[in-house]
C-alpha cells in the first residue's frame, strides 16, 4: 500500500474539533480513494486476462469496498456476478 501523503488542510474552521475533523476527512478521503483504485485495478486485471485466481482477487477487493461502505452492497453483488459470467 502506498504511503499517505499529508496534505495541507485548508479550512475556514476556527473551532479545534472542526479543524481536527477537516484533517481526518483528508486522510479518510485518501484511504477511500486508494481502496477504490485498488478495486478498479483488480477488476481491470481480471478483464484483461480472465482467470479463476484473478476473479478471486477482484471479488475480494469488491467485497472489501462494500464492507467499508465505498460501494453499495447491491453494486458489489452485481459487479461480482458480471465478472463471474465473463469467466464462463
Amino acid at each position: 500500500m502506498r504511503r499517505l501523503v499529508k496534505r495541507e488542510v485548508r479550512t475556514l474552521a476556527n473551532i479545534k474539533s472542526a479543524i481536527k475533523r477537516a484533517e481526518k476527512t483528508v486522510k479518510q478521503n485518501a484511504q477511500n480513494s486508494a481502496q477504490k483504485s485498488a478495486m478498479r485495478t483488480a477488476i481491470k486485471a481480471f478483464e484483461a486476462n480472465p482467470s479463476e485466481e484473478l476473479l478471486r482477487a477482484a471479488s475480494s477487493s469488491i467485497d472489501k469496498a462494500a464492507t467499508k461502505g465505498l460501494i453499495h452492497a447491491n453494486k458489489a453483488s452485481r459487479d461480482k456476478a458480471r465478472l463471474a459470467a465473463k469467466l464462463g
